[in-house]
């Protein structure tokens, strides 16, 4: 599977009123009221995966967003562009190993003493990928 370019979300686990997770289209999690800002805002990153091995979660710069502070923002660091209307919200590493794609999560975590990897496996879906919560296709 060819994993490098961009992709976009198309579906996302979330929970349901009986409080399981399940998998909704990004077109009905963004039409149902009842969840949160956040989970729909997610909805609108993208991951861009390069051939050095980044990760890039990407974001559109919101319309309404003053120049100045785009500006200002750039100037300090604290945001960087991926292109004129999309910022990198986070860069992380990819790599394939064993004929698997992994996702560098960068979580650090351990049971019972032993470390667990930071690294997730990338599955291929009918149309896509999945990463995590989310099932990706290619734009």
């Amino acid at each position: 599977m060819e994993i490098i370019g961009k992709w976009n979300i198309a579906e996302a686990k979330v929970m349901n009123k009986d409080f399981k997770m399940e998998w909704r289209t990004a077109a009905d999690i963004m039409a149902d009221d009842s969840l949160d800002d956040y989970v729909k805002q997610s909805i609108g990153y993208s991951y861009c995966f390069t051939e050095e091995g980044k990760a890039l979660t990407l974001f559109p710069i919101p319309a309404d967003a003053p120049k100045e502070k785009i500006d200002a923002a750039l100037a300090s660091g604290e945001m960087k562009l991926y292109d004129d209307s999309t910022m990198i919200l986070e860069e992380k590493a990819w790599k394939e190993e064993d004929g698997k794609l992994l996702y560098d999560t960068e979580a650090k975590a351990e049971v019972l003493g032993e470390k667990l990897s930071s690294w997730v496996e990338i599955k291929p879906t009918a149309d896509g990928i999945e990463l995590m919560a989310y099932r990706l296709v290619k734009e």
